[in-house]
């Protein structure tokens, strides 16, 4: 070949790399490393991974890129089933379109772990040793996507649009020479073993080349990653294979409330009012702390043969589960961090009373932190602090606005800005007043104790009476899946069936909405994909 040829071929693949802005792997396309017969006596090893999602082809990218550094003991395939035509589709709708890629990876780990109401403990050695926060940050922006931090700690690319992700996924998945195929449904996997040696086989349904019809395939595999997301089919497949499935219910949800938002009602006409910093408190009733709860037992159990010493009974408080952060009144409720975060932390909780329960919302718990070295705590000190007002401004009216201030947050004070702030929007306070029966005329001097006390307990324990539950935007995450004590969290195979890994949200890991149900994929993913290779490759076992 002439050095004009080579230069020509040269131009030809710079070319096909430059414009892959909006790459999307091609059905059953196959891109082998450079050594592909393998040594005389070897047989080239075979990994599947069920599913196209962020995990499953984050796994498969590690998988493809570990087995090229076996090649010389035969190396490996590896295999994605999607039974849609298009991989990652919720690295799509992410963020809006935007993908919150992860979380600030410069906050220390116990506060991140903290956002993981399941899974936190077995993530620590894996965020520590295996695949950290920074390895995904470094793994990402060394691919040429540059990350930006948001106020809340959010990670996006500076592109805006998850395509960025998606497609520097899909080019580091063909350069490692992942082979991807498109609508090809798996109806199934089971374990079989001939001559000594065993083998997964997925069995799938997918559309005949030939004609309109479908047809059943089966292929083998010597390991299997299982990256099927919350999707039931995938816990159906881990419990063939020996596994147990914790009970999966919705995590991250709005909490719809249409009693407050109907005419009439106290949020009625305040939907897009937020409060900077509330807080929201679910008590945990006897129903909710059900044996498939996260919950421990409400009480012990009594003794066997009843010859427990009598003693004297003291009431219990009820436990409870306590949420912080930025609040918003909705057209059917109330949404924010805080309560997507009491909705994840209590995903169980509120699975087991039908999303039909009460929550307290304190609107301005901040405040009550700065005075509470005046003694007493919550109605207390908001009583004392709004009685004052009767005596201070006697002839102002109560719903004119909130006469209660806190100091401005850290950087927040500037020339326009004032260096304290109302605990709470105007017309927020404005409803409050009324809800506590005070009309709009009704004057400082003129209120009762009655009504003074009726208005504190609104603003530090407003009863929200839940009646429903709506998805939060387009996205969609579930509490339950595989059991994390049958898997090695180290490699992430599976302790009943060696050869098969699970990562991402097949297992009993959520995290709460910024990044970190995303942090969860790349680092499982990465790790069993690694690890599927070595349990190919190395002719000794994991342990």
């Amino acid at each position: 070949m002439n050095l004009l040829a080579l230069q020509m071929m040269a131009l030809s693949f710079h070319v096909q790399i430059k414009h892959l802005h909006s790459l999307q792997i091609p059905r059953c396309t196959r891109h082998l490393s450079m050594s592909t017969t393998p040594p005389s006596g070897q047989r080239r090893r075979r990994i599947g991974i069920i599913g196209g999602g962020a995990s499953g082809m984050f796994a498969a990218t590690a998988a493809a890129d570990a087995a090229q550094r076996y090649a010389s003991q035969g190396g490996c395939d590896v295999v994605v089933f999607e039974a849609t035509q298009k991989t990652m589709a919720k690295v799509r709708i992410s963020g809006g379109g935007r993908c919150n890629v992860m979380h600030d990876t410069t906050k220390p780990l116990p506060q991140i772990l903290s956002s993981y109401p399941r899974g936190n403990k077995e993530l620590r050695g894996m965020y520590t040793k295996r695949f950290t926060p920074d390895d995904a940050y470094e793994w990402f922006t060394s691919r040429g996507v540059t990350l930006k931090t948001e106020s809340d700690g959010r990670m996006f690319p500076t592109t805006d649009n998850s395509q960025t992700i998606i497609d520097t996924i899909s080019r580091a998945a063909i350069k490692a020479g992942v082979e991807v195929q498109m609508k090809e449904k798996v109806e199934g996997v089971e374990w079989r073993e001939a001559d000594g040696e065993g083998s997964f086989v997925v069995h799938t349904l997918a559309k005949s080349p030939d004609s309109s019809e479908k047809e059943k395939k089966a292929e083998h595999f010597d390991a299997l990653i299982l990256a099927t997301g919350s999707f039931p089919i995938g816990h159906e497949i881990a419990r063939s294979l020996g596994h147990t499935i914790v009970k999966t219910v919705p995590s991250l949800f709005t909490l719809d409330a249409k009693d407050l938002v109907k005419d009439g009602g106290a949020f009625h006409g305040l939907a897009g009012v937020s409060v900077p910093m509330a807080r929201l408190t679910l008590t945990v009733t006897d129903e909710m702390a059900s044996p498939s709860a996260d919950t421990p037992p409400l009480s012990k159990p009594a003794e066997a043969d009843g010859t427990a010493k009598k003693k004297k009974k003291r009431r219990k408080k009820a436990p409870t589960i306590v949420q912080e952060g930025p609040l918003l009144v909705t057209h059917h409720g109330v949404s924010g961090p805080a309560a997507l975060r009491l909705s994840a932390f209590a995903a169980r909780e509120f699975n087991a009373v039908g999303y039909k329960c009460d929550v307290n919302i304190h609107f301005c718990p901040k405040w009550e932190d700065e005075h509470a070295s005046k003694g007493g705590s919550g109605e207390g000190v908001m009583m004392d602090a709004l009685w004052e007002m009767t005596r201070k401004v006697p002839k102002r009216r109560v719903a004119t606005g909130c006469p209660l201030f806190m100091k401005a947050l850290q950087g927040e004070a500037s020339a326009d800005s004032p260096k304290s702030l109302p605990v709470m929007p105007k017309r927020l306070w404005s409803a409050l007043v009324q809800h506590s029966g005070i009309s709009p005329e009704t004057t400082w001097g003129d209120a009762s104790k009655t009504m003074i006390r009726s208005l504190a307990t609104n603003i530090s324990a407003f009863p929200l009476h839940v009646t429903s539950k709506s998805t939060f935007k387009e996205e969609f995450v579930t509490a339950g899946g595989v059991h994390l004590k049958e898997v090695q969290m180290s490699t992430m195979m599976s302790k009943k069936r060696p050869g098969l890994f699970l990562c991402g949200e097949v297992l009993d890991v959520d995290g709460v909405t910024g990044g970190f149900n995303f942090m969860n994929c790349w680092s499982t993913g990465f790790v069993s994909g690694e690890a599927a290779a070595e349990y190919c490759c190395e002719e000794q076992s994991i342990t």
